[in-house]
């Protein structure tokens, strides 16, 4: 079976458990349903996340720090502020954005375009916001998170998985270290704290389709575990962590819980995720978070939770957890992220043509739990590779 092939199968089987299928090709990815990239960034939408202990221990794995410039000392970026900048950013004339698109406390930190591979599988371009420029700008790398603050980037050079990661300063565009756990990479996401990263490690690829280890219902990626590292002294302890049985996508990163105490990874079962301490034990999901099917998981104050749905849409409820009853019903095909208690960034498509192909001509929106809706993007066909996937931080 081929790269398309398993693509096309792959989108068909997530189309069936969805109502409005607007970012196919992120899900076949595993960028929404893997912690990264998407659903993950939202679950660390708390403003006043604290620093946690950084994981060092009896038995670590050696994990080695080198300095972009070996003569140089390292250098060192001051703990992260929030900005107090929560005017709202739009670039309504570009279907790719080229000008910052932000909202309250979350920006548009980047985003990236999926295209087929040479050998197969998927290749990301990233697009990274220059702060110098004030303009998302291509860049080199096969992978990459923005840190809480947007002061900082985890970054890894392709091919994927890679030897090590690299911390770039997006003040300067350069990286200032780089850490290696001794096991090949191909994920990163940062913690709420924005000091602690988790690594995820790959034996092989993790765009790369290939058949599932056990058969039909054994675990499709190559996934060998994970390291929690401190940004700043690259120190962190190896686990190991195979794959989920039966989720789709070879990609299965780790991402954080909204506190910033436990890690989770991606199913495609019920619960949507499963947690685990930072030693890689399983652990109960904290209250409402094991099911938060919608990227932009729980509001920040913790008491609204968006739902997909009623059909035949485009529609997300969005429920009142303190009273069990309905806040608000939105015309959007996908709730992406919060800006505030109040407003949600969003997919949306062409008024009065969500249906058929309609449905995939949409663009990116700020929504109000009233209904106001102001448009942020120009429109893009997003059923097609080439489309581009926006990563939210705290900015």
């Amino acid at each position: 079976m081929n790269t398309e092939t398993q693509i096309k199968n792959a989108c068909a089987h997530l189309s069936a458990r969805a109502q409005v299928p607007a970012d196919l090709t992120d899900r076949v990815l595993g960028a929404a349903s893997a912690p990264r990239r998407r659903v993950r960034r939202s679950l660390g939408y708390s403003l006043a996340a604290g620093a946690a202990a950084v994981l060092v221990g009896a038995g670590a794995v050696a994990v080695t720090t080198q300095g972009s410039a070996p003569k140089r000392p390292v250098q060192t970026i001051a703990p992260v502020t929030l900005s107090s900048d929560t005017s709202l950013r739009t670039d309504l004339g570009s279907t790719f954005p080229r000008h910052l698109v932000a909202a309250g406390h979350t920006a548009v930190a980047a985003y990236y375009t999926a295209h087929k591979g040479p050998s197969g599988g998927i290749r990301r371009t990233w697009y990274l916001y220059d702060p110098g420029s004030g303009t998302y700008e291509k860049t080199p790398w096969a992978y990459l998170d923005v840190a809480p603050g947007m002061h900082q980037a985890a970054v890894i050079e392709g091919p994927l998985p890679a030897p090590r990661i690299g911390i770039l300063d997006l003040a300067t565009q350069k990286v200032i270290r780089w850490i290696s756990i001794g096991q090949k990479v191909g994920g990163v996401a940062w913690a709420p704290d924005g000091r602690r990263l988790v690594l995820t490690a790959y034996a092989k690829d993790p765009d790369v389709f290939s058949p599932p280890v056990g058969g039909p219902d054994g675990p499709a990626g190559s996934r060998t575990g994970f390291a929690v590292v401190d940004s700043a002294t690259g120190r962190g302890t190896f686990h190991a962590l195979p794959p989920h049985p039966g989720t789709i996508g070879p990609r299965q990163d780790l991402g954080w819980s909204r506190s910033g105490a436990l890690l989770w990874a991606p199913t495609e079962t019920d619960p949507a995720k499963v947690f685990y301490d930072l030693n890689g034990r399983p652990q109960p999901a904290p209250a409402h978070e094991a099911d938060a099917m919608e990227e932009a998981g729980l509001s920040p104050n913790g008491r609204l939770q968006p739902k997909f749905g009623p059909r035949p849409g485009p529609a997300v409820t969005i429920k009142n957890l303190t009273t069990g009853k309905t806040a608000a019903i939105l015309p959007i095909e996908q709730a992406k992220a919060w800006a505030d208690d109040g407003r949600l960034f969003a997919i949306g498509c062409a008024v009065k043509k969500c249906t058929g192909k309609g449905e995939f001509h949409n663009r990116l929106l700020l929504v109000t739990l009233h209904g106001k809706i102001t448009p942020l993007t120009g429109y893009h066909r997003s059923d097609k590779l080439g489309s581009w996937v926006p990563v939210f931080t705290h900015r």
